[in-house]
């Protein structure tokens, strides 16, 4: 599969998914302009990926993310493709680390047969939800909304946001992840019925468990459980899901759309 020739803004860029698929859009040709917070990572990053643009970008700011669309339009006059591949787990790191001891509590019980009832729904402040939501949803549609008038004016092309598993199952966890996750799909679909006359697709991906460091940083114990939820009993690697973003960004996936594919070794069947 190849995207000679094409332009792709990739948020998240500077690590995990969104720079394994940045990599992954250089080899098949693309010129990938990338986007994250994090500025030093991404500058270092990308200083090796030839012909790209890194942009410091906070997503949550529509001016920001209006602002990097007109770099992206300066730099190369045209867009072809899309990836929200930025997102957050928690809204801090007291709130991970909050949820990574209830995690391992509700495995320790499970696994010595003894009952645990955690209060995720009462203990999330509106400060916390409204957090993740600003990042995983209010931020892939600043995007697209800022998108889709260059991708028309290309004359079609393809975007892909990254939701996650948790959209898909009902399990115990802070509500703010699964209800941003899946509020995701709802504007993917959406997207995808309005876009289609102007031949651009709009398709979302699901995973499961991802060896990205953000995973590795977890105790072993819960990336063990997770793990053992998926019938294949592996992660996947972010390069295995970068591929899932070229083959939905290519020629070969253009009949996809409005459609969420989730590379997640059967977690979601």
């Amino acid at each position: 599969m190849t995207l000679e020739g094409k332009v792709a803004f990739i948020t998240g860029a500077a690590s995990g998914i969104g720079l394994a698929t940045a990599k992954a859009f250089a080899d098949a040709g693309a010129r990938v302009v990338g986007a994250d917070m994090s500025d030093e990572a991404l500058s270092r990053e990308f200083s090796a990926i030839p012909g790209s643009l890194a942009i410091a970008l906070d997503v949550t700011s529509s001016a920001a993310v209006n602002d990097a669309f007109g770099k992206l339009d300066a730099e190369f006059g045209r867009l072809d493709v899309v990836i929200n591949a930025a997102g957050i787990n928690a809204p801090s790191k007291a709130a991970n680390d909050k949820l990574v001891d209830t995690n391992v509590q509700a495995f320790r019980a499970a696994r010595d047969g003894e009952e645990f009832f955690p209060d995720f729904l009462g203990d999330i402040t509106d400060d916390d939800f409204r957090r993740v939501l600003e990042v995983n949803l209010f931020g892939p549609f600043y995007v697209m909304r800022a998108a889709a008038p260059l991708l028309k004016r290309t004359g079609g092309g393809a975007i892909v946001n990254v939701s996650s598993s948790a959209a898909l199952l009902g399990v115990p966890m802070p509500l703010y992840y699964p209800a941003s996750k899946a509020g995701v799909l709802g504007m993917t679909r959406a997207a995808a019925a309005e876009l289609a006359p102007f031949n651009i697709t709009v398709n979302a991906i699901a995973p499961g468990a991802v060896d990205t460091p953000l995973f590795r940083q977890q105790p072993e114990e819960i990336t063990g459980m997770l793990i053992g939820m998926q019938p294949i009993k592996r992660p996947a690697t972010p390069e295995e899901i970068a591929a899932t973003m070229v083959f939905l960004s290519s020629a070969a996936g253009a009949y996809y759309t409005g459609q969420t594919l989730s590379p997640s070794g059967g977690l979601h069947m």
